[in-house]
């Protein structure tokens, strides 16, 4: 899969796919940090080790899940 780029809340996120299935998250040339799905009781969910915020990594998430369908 190739690098693409989002919009969220104004500003634009690329996002580089990696071949372990997680997604690095990066605004301009600076990395925000990785986050990756995990299947959970309600469906797919959006998880990180990097200190982001919760919210933004669900919607992050669900941009990278309607991008890649």
């Amino acid at each position: 899969m190739e690098n693409f780029n989002i919009q969220l809340l104004d500003k634009t996120y690329g996002i580089e796919p990696q071949e372990n299935g997680t997604f690095r998250v990066v605004e301009g040339e600076d990395k925000i940090g990785v986050i990756y799905p995990e299947v959970g009781e309600m469906g797919t969910e959006w998880r990180t080790m990097d200190a982001l915020e919760e919210g933004f990594v669900s919607q992050i998430g669900e941009i990278i899940s309607e991008h890649t369908r």
